[in-house]
């Protein structure tokens, strides 16, 4: 059986948990973002599948990217990987109030929502 090499990357929470921001997960030939996903909460257990599913389902509060491409333009879990793609999970960005409002300056910034 042939492995594929595949980078995993994690931000926030989810990267404090599995104790760095990268690693280096070899899954079968044809594996897709779902079967690394899976290797991913085997690693880190229970804690981690609590952050990333819901249900049976990647968590809507998270944002799965291949290759800096957002899954969901793409087949979503179901995409199929190649060798040294790279898989990176990480929360939605949630809009707020600039730190220029905070101390009282006008405020430019355009903010995520």
């Amino acid at each position: 059986m042939y492995l594929l090499r595949i980078v995993f990357k994690s931000f926030g929470q989810l990267r404090r948990v599995l104790g760095g921001q990268s690693i280096d997960i070899d899954v079968p030939d044809k594996s897709t973002i779902r079967d690394v996903i899976d290797r991913v909460i085997a690693i880190g257990g229970p804690s981690v599948k609590r952050q990333v599913m819901e249900g049976d389902r990647i968590s809507g509060s998270l944002i799965v990217l291949l290759n800096k491409r957002d899954i969901d333009t793409l087949q979503g879990a179901n995409t199929v990987l190649s060798e040294g793609d790279e898989v990176a999970i990480l929360p939605h960005v949630q809009g707020g109030t600039c730190i220029c409002s905070r101390v009282g300056q006008s405020c430019t910034h355009q903010l995520l929502a």
